[in-house]
């Protein structure tokens, strides 16, 4: 049976539909939302005379329609891939339906739980690596990123000045998630419209030409930080449109950019296949457009390692794009 005749329950349609509309987006969550729909589908399993093979390849159909539901997101089809091959080395002899089913649901609570650490450790290298900073410049929406610059802000002594620049990241805005979610944690934010970044970056704003009270502070950007959806096996990242863009910018600004996220988010598969971007609806640039008027949104694009100046921030520490295979070899040989 090919991967898109395989039947599934109206609950596993609905979490993938909320998956392709974004409704449920960042990597986390559509990780954490395609095992509730592997775990709804081993529930309710019709278990009468089926061999353990032909399970386990249903298991492994119904994950790929979840895991794929968005092109760019590696963290998802990790964790299938984590799922399939753990189960296999552990249970070789296993048949009985009801237990690999147990077993397969711890499986999976299990990566949901090495992920956990893995976005905690990221958060110490963080605060360890960057407390020395005064301010920051971060595009869309990464909660661990978001973590790391909490952390940062608790360890400076009170007084000391910290501040972020926060894009707006058009069309649908998750800057604003950013913002919002920072400023609640009393940190200060200044959002900025997408195309302002250059000038930001090139340093040609002083808190004088701003209304607020910034006080004698210059509006300081010792960095880039931004999340990433995907890591290529060459060093070179996918995050959200205008990254590439940021980068460029901040890479002839003198201003390091720093990639955070987890090793695991690393795609083998790009040793040999270029990666395929996600291209979104063109509604969400402009719902009553034209009819004539030809419209391209892409969700993602590719930032070259170059770009990468300040190296990625991982589990295993702030990494050169060098440095990546070797951890991925180290740490996740399961992801060949």
């Amino acid at each position: 049976m090919a991967e898109d005749e395989i039947k599934v329950s109206p609950e596993i349609s609905q979490i993938i539909k909320e998956i392709e509309e974004l409704k449920i987006q960042g990597a986390t969550a559509v990780a954490e939302s395609s095992f509730e729909g592997i775990k709804l589908y081993i529930e309710g399993y019709d278990k009468s005379d089926v061999h353990r093979d032909v399970f386990l390849a249903d298991v492994e159909k119904v994950g790929l329609k979840l895991v794929k539901a968005r092109p760019n997101e590696p963290l998802a089809r990790n964790g299938l891939k984590y799922l399939l091959n753990t189960f296999k080395i552990q249970n070789p002899g296993l048949n009985d339906i009801d237990e690999m089913q147990g077993k397969l649901t711890g499986i999976m609570d299990g990566f949901l739980e090495l992920l956990k650490k893995a976005k905690s450790k990221i958060v110490d290298v963080g605060i360890k690596e960057f407390s020395t900073l005064n301010g920051v410049l971060t595009h869309c929406h990464s909660s661990t990123v978001e973590n790391v610059l909490k952390g940062i802000v608790e360890k400076k002594s009170k007084g000391e000045w910290f501040s972020i620049l926060a894009t707006e990241t058009r069309p649908r805005y998750q800057g604003r998630i950013t913002a919002k979610n920072l400023t609640e944690a009393g940190l200060e934010v200044l959002m900025i419209v997408d195309s302002a970044v250059t000038s930001f970056l090139s340093g040609d704003w002083k808190a004088s030409d701003i209304s607020g009270d910034w006080g004698d502070w210059d509006i300081p950007v010792d960095g880039v930080f931004i999340g990433c959806d995907q890591i290529n096996f060459n060093g070179d990242t996918i995050n959200k449109v205008g990254s590439y863009g940021i980068a460029l910018s901040a890479y002839y600004s003198s201003k390091p950019v720093y990639v955070v996220g987890t090793i695991l988010k690393m795609d083998p598969s790009t040793v040999y296949d270029h990666p395929k971007i996600e291209m979104r609806d063109p509604k969400e640039i402009w719902e009553d457009a034209p009819d004539k008027l030809k419209l391209i949104n892409p969700a993602f694009e590719i930032i070259p390692r170059e770009f990468v100046t300040g190296g990625f921030v991982t589990e295993f520490g702030v990494l050169k794009p060098d440095d990546l295979e070797k951890a991925l070899n180290d740490n996740y040989d399961w992801m060949w």
